[in-house]
C-alpha cells in the first residue's frame, strides 16, 4: 500500500542510514512546514490547478505524517493511536449520524458537535473554557478575526442584515478619520484595527473569504506593478527616474491589459 510505503520512507529518512537534514528536524520544525505547505495548497486551489493540488496534498500529507512520527519518537502516541483518537472523536461528535440525535441543517450539526465537545470536557473533569478560549493565537490576524466571528455568529451573536454590517463599516471609517484628525497615534492604531475587523466581518457576512480576497488583490497589484517596471525597463528607465505621472499612465495601461480573474471557488 502506497501510504505504508510513504510512512516507511519517512522513517528511513530519519534513521541513521537516512538524511542528516531529516534527522535534525524537530516536532516544532515540521509543524511550521505544515503551515507553509497548507498555504501552498491554498494557492493551488485558488489557481484551480488540479495537478498542483495533487502535488501539494502530497506535501501536506508527508509533512503531517512526519509530525506524527516525530511525536511517536518522543514517546508519545504513535500513528495508530492518533488515528484511533481521531476516528473516535468524529463518531462521538456526530451523534446525529452515528447515534440517536437528528440534524436537518448544518447549524444543527455544528450545535451537536459543540454539545459533545462540552460533554467531553465535563466528563474528563476539565473546566469548560469560553467559546473563544480555543482560538489559536498563532493564526494570521485576518484568519483569526474570521474564525472568531464565525464562532460567535454560530451562537447567535450576529448582525441581521448586510446593510447593518456596511453601516458599521462606515461608522468605523468615520471613527478612524476622527482619530487621524486628533493626531493621537494610539487611537488611530485602535481605530484602524476596528476598521479592519469590520471589513473581515462584511466579507464573512457576504460569504466572501477576506483573506483570499486580500491575497488576490496583492497578487493583482504585484502583477500590474511588474508591468510598469517592465515597460520602464524597455524605455531604459528606472523606477527612481520615472515620474509619478509616468508610472500612473503605465499603471492604467496595465489595468486595461489585465484579464478579469475567474470567480472565486
Amino acid at each position: 500500500m502506497r501510504l505504508q510505503q510513504l510512512i516507511e520512507t519517512l522513517r528511513f529518512l530519519r534513521s541513521d542510514k537516512g538524511c542528516p537534514w531529516d534527522r535534525k528536524q524537530t516536532f516544532a520544525d515540521m509543524c511550521r512546514y505544515l503551515l507553509d505547505e497548507a498555504y501552498e495548497l491554498q494557492d493551488a486551489v485558488r489557481e484551480r490547478d488540479g495537478d498542483a493540488c495533487t502535488d501539494e496534498l502530497g506535501d501536506v500529507l508527508f509533512v503531517l505524517l512526519s509530525c506524527v512520527l516525530i511525536h511517536a519518537e518522543q514517546g508519545a502516541a504513535d500513528l495508530e493511536e492518533v488515528a484511533r483518537r481521531a476516528e473516535e472523536k468524529l463518531v462521538r461528535r456526530h451523534p446525529h449520524v452515528f447515534a440517536d440525535r437528528e440534524a436537518t441543517s448544518p447549524e444543527e450539526g455544528l450545535r451537536h458537535w459543540r454539545d459533545m465537545k462540552q460533554q467531553e470536557a465535563t466528563e474528563s473533569g476539565k473546566t469548560a473554557g469560553g467559546l473563544l478560549d480555543s482560538l489559536p493565537r498563532t493564526l494570521p490576524p485576518l484568519r483569526r478575526a474570521l474564525t472568531l466571528q464565525r464562532k460567535v455568529a454560530g451562537v447567535g451573536f450576529e448582525w441581521q442584515t448586510a446593510d447593518e454590517v456596511r453601516a458599521k463599516l462606515l461608522e468605523e471609517t468615520r471613527e478612524l478619520r476622527d482619530a487621524l484628525r486628533s493626531e493621537d497615534p494610539r487611537r488611530a492604531h485602535d481605530e484602524l484595527g476596528d476598521l479592519l475587523f469590520s471589513v473581515v466581518n462584511l466579507g464573512r457576512f457576504l460569504d466572501l473569504d477576506p483573506e483570499s480576497a486580500l491575497q488576490s488583490t496583492v497578487s493583482k497589484f504585484a502583477r500590474r506593478f511588474g508591468y510598469v517596471e517592465e515597460q520602464l525597463r524597455l524605455r531604459q528607465r528606472t523606477l527612481e527616474e520615472a515620474s509619478l505621472e509616468e508610472m500612473d499612465a503605465l499603471w492604467e495601461q496595465s489595468k486595461a491589459l489585465d484579464p478579469k480573474p475567474p470567480p472565486a471557488s
